[in-house]
């Protein structure tokens, strides 16, 4: 079982003695919990999980981590995977349920003959490219470094581990400018949206 997977040395009296600071647990926990996030993505989808998905599932799976107790856990490596497992199976019945809904769609296209497409389906079609193009401006934005980061380990398929490695940087050097990469796209995009927003009330 996960939550008997024994742990780095002093990882878990460390944390319960309040010493692990979050950049130096997520560095311990990040490839245990990527591993557990994609078994259960691909145990609920039945195929290789996509890069984002998995990432999305450890983010979630380690906020989560960091609000339990520490005082009544016997492996925090243990409890990382089983959590990341969950998550991912979560995430994975979503997959599979956009994949019905595509589907479906097609499907009710292809029975109808139907030639035009509702309101809806437009506007959001227009919102996923407007949100794309948003978060490629943010993306060039950031400085080189980050940029690489970015689109190497969560646009690509290299991991964490291998971008600190290539670049010469510590796993727990890479996580904290990963960190702040998402951070600044996000702080870009929501800024954007409300410029947006303001352009749109100030027109009407």
């Amino acid at each position: 079982m996960d939550e008997l997977e024994p742990d780095p040395e002093e990882l878990l009296p460390r944390w319960q003695a309040g010493r692990l600071d979050e950049a130096s647990l997520y560095a311990e926990v990040a490839d245990p919990m990527r591993q557990a996030a994609r078994w259960g993505i691909r145990y609920i989808t039945s195929s290789d999980p996509d890069t984002q998905d998995v990432e999305d599932v450890v983010y979630v799976a380690f906020c989560e981590l960091r609000r339990k107790d520490p005082a009544g856990i016997s492996s925090v490596i243990g409890l990382a995977k089983a959590i990341a497992r969950k998550r991912g199976q979560d995430q994975g019945r979503k997959i599979v349920r956009r994949r019905e809904q595509v589907y479906e769609s097609i499907e009710n296209l292809v029975e109808t003959g139907a030639t035009e497409f509702s309101d809806e389906l437009v506007r959001a079609a227009a919102e996923d490219e407007e949100l794309y193009l948003t978060a490629k401006d943010c993306l060039d934005r950031l400085p080189e470094e980050h940029r690489d980061l970015v689109a190497h380990t969560i646009m690509g398929p290299e991991t964490l581990s291998d971008w600190a490695l290539r670049k010469g940087k510590t796993h727990q050097a890479a996580s904290k400018q990963k960190r702040k990469a998402i951070e600044a796209i996000r702080r870009c995009i929501k800024a954007k949206r409300s410029d947006e927003t303001t352009g749109r009330e100030v027109a009407s």
